[in-house]
């Protein structure tokens, strides 16, 4: 993988990864689409200056997109990714999970996981503090992103239609819920991170990865969604995962 300069880097490689995907016909794509239009609204906030330190933001950007293209890139080549990461990608074989589940897949590995171990990496040892603030700001950002994909997977299946209508958008709550919540994990294990002594740090950081990977098991079987509700919205997903694919890379800030 080459070494990432610039956002517009990570949204090329964004790029390529989708494009693979529609080729394999991947359901990967499905959180890649999504990131892309993450990284695109972090992108856009960084020139409207809603950050304190918006390089020190882009920096983090860029430490925070390397940890998941390198994970995409060693599960291609069959070498070994962190555990909550292998978990999302091995999903991908799974026929029965619907493109939210894989979304969330995908939220779960690189927020819960990634997020705390790079905002730990680019500050100074036990001077994490200063970050929090833009930290939380990028709360804000991504979740103006939610209600573009939820539109997006209306088109690919018609029950998200119909249910964003009857809740008025309130059901984007569960990407809102998810993606917060995960931030607040992840803070905490970039404290701790930041904290820990230097030798220290593998050791958290696979505590922090089985923690993420539990997480994502629960997202693939949870005992609290009836089985049965999950399969009527599968067999009203549309098949075509290339073109759903092509739908969800089409969401525009």
């Amino acid at each position: 993988m080459k070494t990432l300069n610039s956002i517009e880097d990570v949204v090329q490689e964004l790029d390529g990864i989708i494009a693979w995907s529609v080729r394999e016909n991947s359901p990967l794509g499905y959180f890649a689409c999504t990131y892309r239009s993450m990284t695109l609204a972090v992108s856009d906030a960084v020139k409207k200056k809603k950050f304190e330190d918006g390089k020190r933001m882009i920096t983090l950007d860029l430490a925070f997109a390397t940890r998941y293209l390198e994970a995409f890139e060693n599960f291609r080549n069959g070498h070994k990714c962190t555990n909550a990461w292998f978990t999302a990608f091995e999903a991908a074989e799974n026929k029965n999970l619907l493109i939210m589940q894989h979304i969330l897949l995908g939220i779960n590995a690189h927020i819960n996981l990634d997020l705390g171990v790079s905002a730990a990496s680019i500050m100074p040892y036990r001077k994490i503090a200063p970050l929090k603030n833009d930290f939380n700001k990028i709360n804000e950002v991504i979740a103006s992103i939610n209600q573009k994909v939820q539109d997006s997977l209306s088109k690919i299946c018609y029950p998200v239609e119909l249910i964003d209508e009857i809740s008025q958008g309130q059901d984007n709550v569960i990407l809102d819920f998810a993606i917060s919540r995960a931030r607040e994990t992840s803070w905490a294990g970039a404290f701790v991170l930041s904290n820990a002594a230097t030798f220290i740090r593998p050791t958290l950081i696979n505590m922090i990865d089985n923690a993420a990977t539990l997480v994502a098991r629960n997202i693939i079987v949870s005992t609290k969604t009836p089985a049965n509700l999950l399969q009527k919205l599968k067999s009203c997903e549309s098949g075509d995962v290339g073109h759903n694919i092509k739908i969800l890379s089409d969401t525009k800030l």
